[in-house]
């Protein structure tokens, strides 16, 4: 198998060289490799692709666009954020995403035990932010903070200095928003406002709410408002029980339905800032072909 390779070194607490040998040896060999420090410094010999950096996630997009095609499977080592950057490309090559980053919870990560006899190609559902054309697999959210990795620990940084290439720890604050979903609005003083796409696992769960009803009837998305901020890295039992009880409200999503968020934050796609104050968010089938392992 031809492989193609994009190594993220700032996702998480960085990538591990001896991690990035053990996978690429249960799969096959190297073919192209991206540029310096996002992977030509583990592999030499591969043919190297080049571009001109801007050290954002637009790297990652462009060299996914230039693998594509001429390898059999693009391998990308990094977190949620690097994966959806990576299927934000729309490859028709299948991508294998291993999680190495601050979460690794989207639906686009395998990780790195896999049984490569146990592989397989499946097909992903995503969610778009249409005004930056990025795609999400794991949620969507407003709200002024996201989670990163500093000096080794989670914690929760400032979205809106982020944008600006500071990493800046900051504390989630309440902020007023509006939902609308075809003629349904919700409108209020809100901690997160989250767009997911729906999951199996709730099924049978009635406590889970709206989104195990939208599971349940077949919606493929679920939005929803939170009362407290939920993108937070330091909550005890201690904390939480001093903002319960928690109120979400809930909209259900389908297909070629859109949500438009209006909120006085930052609107992010799976950890990474897109815009402020506004968004428009749709349901795509089948967005992204990605190595899995069967259950």
């Amino acid at each position: 198998m031809k492989l193609g390779i994009v190594i993220n070194p700032y996702a998480g607490k960085g990538v591990d060289k001896n991690l990035v040998r053990e996978v690429v040896e249960k799969l096959g060999e190297v073919k192209l490799v991206a540029q310096e420090e996002l992977g030509e410094i583990y592999f030499k010999g591969a043919e190297v692709v080049r571009i001109k950096r801007t050290f954002t996630g637009e790297d990652t997009k462009r060299l996914v666009r230039l693998m594509d095609g001429k390898v059999d499977l693009i391998v990308v080592f990094g977190g949620d954020g690097t994966a959806s950057d990576a299927a934000s490309a729309k490859p028709k090559t299948p991508l294998l995403c291993i999680g190495t980053g601050t979460t690794n919870v989207g639906k686009l990560i395998t990780p790195p035990d896999f049984d490569p006899e146990k592989l397989e190609v499946i097909e992903l559902d995503a969610l778009r932010v249409i005004e930056t054309d990025r795609l999400a697999f794991n949620d969507v959210v407003a709200g002024n903070t996201i989670l990163a990795t500093i000096n080794g620990k989670i914690t929760q940084i400032d979205a809106e200095k982020f944008m600006k290439g500071e990493k800046v720890r900051a504390k989630p604050k309440k902020f007023r928003g509006r939902i609308t979903v075809s003629e349904k609005r919700i409108e209020g003083i809100f901690g997160n406002i989250f767009v997911n796409l729906t999951s199996k696992e709730f099924l049978g769960k009635g406590s889970a709410g709206g989104l195990a009803m939208a599971t349940f009837v077949g919606f493929p998305a679920v939005v929803s408002s939170v009362s407290e901020p939920l993108v937070v890295a330091e909550y005890t039992k201690e904390k939480l029980r001093e903002i319960e009880p928690i109120v979400t409200q809930t909209v259900s999503l389908d297909y070629n339905e859109k949500v438009t968020i209006e909120a006085n934050t930052v609107i992010s796609a799976d950890g990474n800032p897109q815009v402020y104050g506004k968004a428009t968010v749709e349901v795509l089938e089948k967005a992204v072909r990605v190595l899995k392992e069967k259950k």
